[in-house]
């Protein structure tokens, strides 16, 4: 009796612990499929994550490949244009070397020597440029490279002036003073703008003998071939003449700036030669398409004989009044801030030029005779000039809203052929009115 309840009671024993050992390899199964799931979840996460940063950084390779392609562009055609530029020269300098005087000749001869080597330089980089994705600072760098395209070895002189002059290029008369602060950045505006210094030669034209202006002039854009520098003497009789405008420092002022303005014209017209020559002030910036604009009108102001100028500049051009970059219209109202006249028109007004207040003469009736000036519908200048003879009149009330043109555009490749004539033009104004839609104050 007693061997049989030992021999239940161990039965039952080994029962038990053979539950246990199932129920422990359960739970460790259990166990170790959650943790291969853990294990797969976190794998695909990762997996997910990875694609992403994959594709964002395809996507910035692309960018980066599309901004490298077109900054090679960009520098390719800099490059093409200082090559431009340097054949222009050799060919001016080519035909200014039967000179006289046999140490000119000769300097000349070793600055053509030069000039072909820099030419030679310039068209094996062209060809051999390798794109790259530029830095702001490189980006910037390769700005002023264009900018100061075409300078010479030394300082322009006038015989190279004449001689441009003589080939059909556009005079370019700075005027200026003595705010160094002002040229400096209207220098930098106008020499980004111009890629054809040959085409477009710069005179700095300064009023007086202020001694900052004069060494910022000679260091800065004479001693680097960038412009040539002339200088007004102040007439001793402008405060007998200022006395017919009210005899006040601002009359003073503008009798000065009207002299100033007078004997520019007479040096870019007889003295250099200029058949065309754009008149700039040292408080203003233009736009990268500037000289593009004038070099496309220059030829319809000289054969319209209904035109007298053609203006950078739109008096009521406030950028909630303007949207076509591409628009040039004739305006009888001369705008001014950035024009061009031909030498006809100088020899109209040579010998009765104003005393002051020259903007107001051209203006006047017997001056304008009823003729033209084109102007664009968005600038191309823009006036900074808040200090100066004017103390600022009207600057923050009208100037400074004038809207600056921001696109480039190619303004001989555009149809001018509705400014060519006054006819042209009015039958553009008509089809224009005829194509209109007619609303109401309501509408």
């Amino acid at each position: 009796m007693g061997r049989a309840s030992r021999s239940t009671g161990a039965s039952s024993a080994g029962s038990s612990a053979a539950k246990s050992s199932c129920n422990w390899r359960l739970c460790s199964m259990v166990l170790f499929a959650g943790i291969i799931m853990l294990w797969a979840c976190f794998q695909l996460l990762l997996l997910g994550t990875g694609c992403h940063a994959e594709h964002e950084r395809a996507v910035h390779a692309e960018d980066l490949l599309l901004q490298s392609q077109s900054q090679r562009k960009r520098e390719k055609q800099a490059l093409e244009r200082q090559v431009a530029n340097l054949q222009q020269q050799l060919q001016v300098m080519a035909q200014m070397s039967p000179s006289n005087d046999a140490g000119a000749a000769s300097r000349m001869q070793a600055e053509l020597q030069e000039l072909r080597q820099e030419n030679a330089r310039l068209q094996k980089e062209v060809l051999s440029r390798r794109p790259s994705a530029p830095s702001p600072v490189q980006a910037l760098a390769q700005r002023s490279l264009v900018a100061s395209a075409g300078a010479s070895n030394g300082p322009i002189t006038k015989d190279m002036l004449r001689n441009l002059a003589a080939n059909g290029a556009i005079g370019v008369a700075v005027i200026t003073c003595k705010r160094p602060q002002y040229l400096t950045r209207a220098m930098n505006s106008f020499l980004r703008a111009r890629n054809n210094p040959s085409r477009f030669p710069l005179v700095i034209s300064q009023d007086g003998n202020d001694a900052a202006m004069v060494q910022l002039v000679q260091s800065r854009f004479v001693a680097t071939g960038q412009a040539y520098h002339i200088q007004h003497e102040h007439n001793p009789d402008a405060p007998k003449v200022a006395k017919k405008y009210g005899g006040t420092k601002m009359a003073l002022g503008y009798v000065y700036i009207a002299q100033h303005f007078g004997f520019a014209m007479k040096t870019m017209f007889d003295d250099f030669g200029f058949q065309a020559v754009i008149f700039l002030e040292e408080d203003l910036e233009v736009s990268l398409d500037f000289f593009s604009y004038f070099d496309a009108m220059q030829p319809l102001l000289r054969n319209d004989p209904d035109l007298f100028c053609v203006s950078a500049w739109n008096d009521i051009g406030y950028d909630s009044h303007v949207q076509d970059a591409t628009a040039a219209y004739r305006t009888d109202f001369f705008p001014g801030l950035g024009w061009m006249m031909d030498k006809s028109m100088w020899g109209e007004i040579r010998d009765r030029w104003a005393e002051a207040y020259w903007d107001e003469f051209m203006r006047r009736k017997d001056v304008r005779k009823g003729r033209h000036c084109i102007r664009p519908e968005i600038s191309r200048s823009f006036t900074f000039g808040e200090v100066g003879v004017s103390v600022g009149q009207f600057f923050k009330q009208h100037l400074a809203r004038i809207k600056l043109n921001d696109v480039e555009v190619d303004w001989k490749s555009q149809d001018n052929q509705k400014l060519a004539s006054a006819e042209a033009f009015d039958n553009y104004l008509r089809q224009q009115l005829q194509a209109a839609t007619l609303v109401s104050l309501e509408d």
